[in-house]
């Protein structure tokens, strides 16, 4: 099944229904926050979807802040996408010129974390640099998963995480030290002759992607 899920909120009818028409699709899913359901802007498209003989689902996100909502949005994502439910079959693609600034962001956070199409309607529709499928597993090596894997943010002496990645030697462990940290992933500190590492807020990020992927 095709599925276009677009953020959405008051005001945004025509953008909405550009990506309906640029877009094929067989389900339409709005996400948005509290009160949308309520909205004239909501009557509208699904009046609009009445007369094709489809129906809209909504999705109401509650985040109080960006990740809370990156997670929530990706919940949605995950939902709809199939991903995880054998023989899934839907096809998604992900809509994010509607609703607020916040919403829009954090749900492209939330497509290059799932890996799902994501695309901007607006006068103009403009396809995002999200490789699809392209999740967190496939972006990471084996090595570097594992050690984000053992990490959080509190900081750890590095003899302890090279026991718990199990990896043959300390050079391997600070050769993925030296690559995560390039990627912003990682935080680190020498305290009485040892090195301490943790994971940044990126990195905390990566962590909550590589262990949902996990459960899939």
């Amino acid at each position: 099944m095709k599925t276009l899920v677009t953020t959405f909120g008051e005001g945004d009818v025509d953008r909405t229904i550009e990506a309906m028409r640029r877009l094929p699709y067989e389900k339409l899913v709005l996400v948005g926050e509290e009160g949308m359901v309520e909205t004239e802007s909501f009557a509208r498209i699904r009046a609009f979807e009445d007369l094709s003989g489809h129906q809209v689902q909504a999705e109401i996100v509650e985040g109080s802040g960006f990740m809370d909502l990156v997670e929530q949005v990706s919940q949605v994502l995950e939902k709809h996408s199939g991903l995880g439910q054998k023989d899934a079959k839907s096809s998604l693609v992900l809509n994010i010129s509607g609703g607020s600034k916040l919403l829009g962001d954090a749900a492209l956070f939330a497509a290059f974390r799932m890996g799902v199409r994501a695309c901007h309607c607006d006068g103009r529709m403009t396809m995002l640099p999200i490789v699809s499928g392209a999740t967190a597993t496939d972006r990471f090596t084996p090595a570097q998963s594992r050690f984000i894997r053992v990490l959080d943010r509190d900081l750890l002496p590095l003899d302890d995480v090279v026991q718990s990645v199990g990896s043959p030697s300390r050079q391997a462990v600070e050769r993925v030290i030296r690559e995560l940290r390039k990627l912003d992933l990682l935080k680190t500190d020498v305290r009485e002759g040892k090195i301490l590492v943790a994971l940044s807020d990126a990195g905390i990020e990566v962590s909550r992607a590589l262990k949902r992927a996990s459960f899939r």
